[in-house]
C-alpha cells in the first residue's frame, strides 16, 4: 500500500473508533446528567409535600377549634391535605404524586411493584430513606386512572420515607382497631416507624429527547471537528512529506537510470525531509563524479587486464615448456634408475648365491663363516633396498601394476617367514607366526602382499633387540568382518609424532637409537603405497620402549566367502 493510502486508512480508524468513543462517552455523561436533575426535582417535590404535612400538622388546633377553645372536627386532616396537594400538583401535566403504603385506607392508595419494593427497603433498613431508578411502566401497575402517563414509556420513579411523628399517633397509633376520628380502624403505629411513602412518577420522554439532541448537536460537532482536524493533518502531511516523498522516487528513477545530474529543491519541506534531500542531492554529486571518469577507469583496467592476460599466456606456455623438460628429465632419471637397478641386481644375485655356496662349504672355519655370512647379509640389504628403488621408480612413472587374483594368507605369512627367519637368526630375534583357522581367502596381488609382509618382518626384526620377539598374524575382525595382517614387535618403538611421518620416503627417525640403523627409508612408503593400490589400509600403534604393531586391513568387500560344497 502507497503512503497516502496508509495515511487515509489510518485517519479514518482513528476518526471511527474516535465518533464512537465520544458518542458512548457524551451518552453516558447525558443520561447521569438527566438522572442526577430528576433526582433533585423530585427531592424538591417530596420536600414540598412534605412541608405541606407539617404545616398542617401544625395547623390541626386551629383547624379544628373554634375561638371559644371548643373543639369542633372539620375533617382537613394530613393525610386529606397530603392527598388533595397532591393531585393539584398533577393537575394538568403527566406527573404524579401521592401517598402509599401497605395498610392504605383508600384503595387507590395501595403501593405498585415499585412502591412495594421501595417500602420494603424502607423497613428493613433504617439508614435508607429514598429509592429512585428508571423504570418501563406497565399498565395497571403502579399508576392509576388518574396519571396522564402512557403505558409502556420510560418512566423516572422516586419513594421518600415517611416517619411516624408524635402527631400521627392520634389517628394511627394504638390501641390497634380503635375507630379515630376520621371514622377508620388505628393501624398501631409508634413513633419512628415507616408510616409510608411520597411517590413521585416523572415521564421522561421530554427528557429522553433533549438527551438524543443534546447527544446529536455534540456529536455533529465533534464530527465537524474531527473532519477539520483530519483534513488539516492530511494536508500538512501531503504538502510536507508525500509530496517531497514522490519528488524523491522520481529523483531516484531518473538516477537509477543513470541520469545522474538530477538535483531536488527542499524549499517548503519540514527539516527531516530537507535533510533527507540534501544527503540525496550530495549522493548524486558524488555519482555524477565518479562516474565521470568511470570509462576512463574501465578503458585503462582492460588495458591492464589484456596486458596481464599476455603474461600469463605467456607464463603458461613456459610452464609448459617447462613441465615438458622436466617429464622427460624425469623419465630419463627413471629410465637411468631402472637400468643400473636392473644392472645391479645380476651380479648382487650372484654375489648373494656364491656366498651361500661358501658358507655351506667352508666346513668348521669360524673366521671364514663369519665373512661369508656378512657378505650375504649386505648383499641381501643391497639387494632389498635397489627392489623398493626400482618399485618407486615404477611408482612414479605410473607402472605399477596390480593383478587382483584369490589369495591364501597363510601362504604368504608361511613364505615372507622363510625370507624373515634368516635374518631373525642372525639378530637373534624370535619370529613367531600366527594364523587363525576363520581366515578366508581374500582378493589382492600375491607379490605385493608377500612385500608388504616381507617389508614390516624386515623393519621389525632390524628395529627389535637381540633377545626379543617378532610376530606375524592374520586373523578376522568379529565386529566389521575385516581381515587382519599384523606384524608385532618388542623393539624399540616409535614417538607418537612421528608414527604418521614414517610412511613418507626417506623418512628416518634422527636419534641415536636408529642412527645406527643402515636404510633408505623407503620400505614403509612402499608398504602403504602397495595396500592403497590394492584397497588396503595401513596403520600403526607403537609406544616408545615397548614395542610396536603395524596393520594391515583388508576389507570385508575383499573376503572371498565360499561356501561348504567349494
Amino acid at each position: 500500500m502507497s503512503l497516502r493510502a496508509i495515511s487515509v486508512l489510518v485517519l479514518t480508524v482513528v476518526f471511527v473508533i474516535a465518533t464512537a468513543s465520544f458518542t458512548l462517552f457524551d451518552i453516558h455523561i447525558q443520561t447521569k446528567n438527566m438522572e442526577d436533575s430528576l433526582v433533585e426535582e423530585a427531592r424538591t417535590f417530596a420536600r414540598e409535600m412534605d412541608a405541606v404535612w407539617q404545616f398542617m400538622d401544625n395547623s390541626q388546633y386551629t383547624i379544628n377549634n373554634t375561638t371559644s377553645g371548643v373543639y369542633e372536627f372539620k375533617g382537613l386532616h394530613c393525610a386529606i391535605v397530603g392527598k388533595s396537594v397532591g393531585a393539584i400538583f398533577s393537575a394538568g401535566n403527566n406527573y404524579l404524586i401521592r401517598y402509599t403504603n401497605f395498610s392504605p385506607r383508600r384503595a387507590q392508595d395501595k403501593p405498585d411493584a415499585f412502591e412495594a419494593e421501595a417500602l420494603t427497603l424502607f423497613n428493613e433498613a433504617d439508614d435508607v430513606r429514598e429509592y429512585y431508578r428508571i423504570v418501563e411502566s406497565d399498565a395497571g401497575v403502579g399508576l392509576r386512572a388518574e396519571t396522564s402517563a402512557d403505558d409502556g414509556a420510560t418512566q423516572f420513579r422516586y419513594a421518600r420515607a415517611l416517619q411516624v411523628t408524635e402527631s400521627c399517633l392520634e389517628c394511627h397509633g394504638g390501641p390497634v382497631g380503635e375507630i379515630d376520628v376520621t371514622g377508620f380502624p388505628k393501624e398501631g403505629w409508634t413513633t419512628g416507624s415507616v408510616g409510608g411513602a411520597i411517590s413521585v412518577v416523572i415521564p421522561l420522554e421530554q427528557q429522553q429527547q433533549a438527551l438524543r439532541d443534546n447527544v446529536i448537536r455534540d456529536v455533529a460537532f465533534f464530527l465537524l471537528l474531527a473532519t477539520f482536524i483530519g483534513v488539516v493533518v492530511f494536508a500538512l502531511m501531503t504538502v510536507f512529506v508525500l509530496r517531497p516523498l514522490e519528488a524523491m522516487k522520481r529523483a531516484f528513477g531518473e538516477v537509477g537510470e543513470g541520469r545522474l545530474r538530477q538535483s531536488m529543491d527542499d524549499a517548503g519541506t519540514a527539516r527531516e525531509i530537507s535533510s533527507l534531500i540534501d544527503r540525496f542531492n550530495t549522493m548524486a554529486a558524488e555519482l555524477r563524479v565518479t562516474y565521470e571518469g568511470l570509462e576512463d577507469q574501465v578503458a585503462e583496467r582492460t588495458r591492464d587486464l589484456r596486458r596481464a592476460n599476455e603474461a600469463l599466456a605467456a607464463q603458461r606456455d613456459s610452464l609448459e615448456a617447462l613441465s615438458e623438460k622436466l617429464a622427460k628429465e624425469s623419465q630419463v632419471k627413471s629410465d637411468l634408475l631402472s637400468m643400473v637397478n636392473h644392472e645391479l641386481r645380476t651380479p648382487l644375485t650372484s654375489i648373494i648365491t656364491l656366498s651361500q655356496i661358501a658358507l655351506e662349504s667352508s666346513g668348521g672355519n669360524t673366521e671364514e663363516r663369519g665373512s661369508w655370512e656378512e657378505v650375504r647379509k649386505s648383499s641381501s640389504v643391497l639387494l632389498g633396498m635397489i627392489n623398493n628403488m626400482l618399485d618407486i621408480a615404477r611408482s612414479d612413472a605410473g607402472g605399477m601394476a596390480v593383478n587382483i587374483e584369490l589369495m591364501d594368507l597363510g601362504d604368504i605369512v608361511a613364505s615372507a617367514q622363510g625370507t624373515i627367519g634368516p635374518l631373525a637368526v642372525g639378530a637373534r630375534v624370535g619370529l613367531k607366526t600366527a594364523v587363525a583357522p576363520d581366515v578366508p581367502l581374500v582378493n589382492g596381488d600375491y607379490e605385493k602382499m608377500l612385500r608388504i609382509l616381507e617389508n614390516l618382518g624386515t623393519n621389525a626384526v632390524k628395529f627389535t633387540p637381540a633377545g626379543g620377539t617378532v610376530t606375524i598374524a592374520a586373523l578376522r575382525e568379529a565386529s566389521t568382518g575385516d581381515v587382519l595382517v599384523q606384524v608385532l614387535d618388542t623393539g624399540i618403538g616409535i614417538a607418537p609424532e612421528n608414527q604418521e611421518r614414517i610412511f613418507e620416503r626417506f623418512f628416518q627417525v634422527d636419534s641415536s637409537a636408529t642412527r645406527i640403523y643402515s636404510g633408505s627409508g623407503l620400505g614403509l612408503a612402499l608398504v602403504r603405497e602397495y595396500a592403497v593400490a590394492q584397497g588396503y589400509a595401513v596403520t600403526v600403534e607403537s609406544v616408545p620402549g615397548e614395542g610396536s604393531t603395524f596393520t594391515v586391513r583388508i576389507p570385508a568387500t575383499a573376503v572371498v566367502e565360499l561356501s561348504e560344497d567349494e
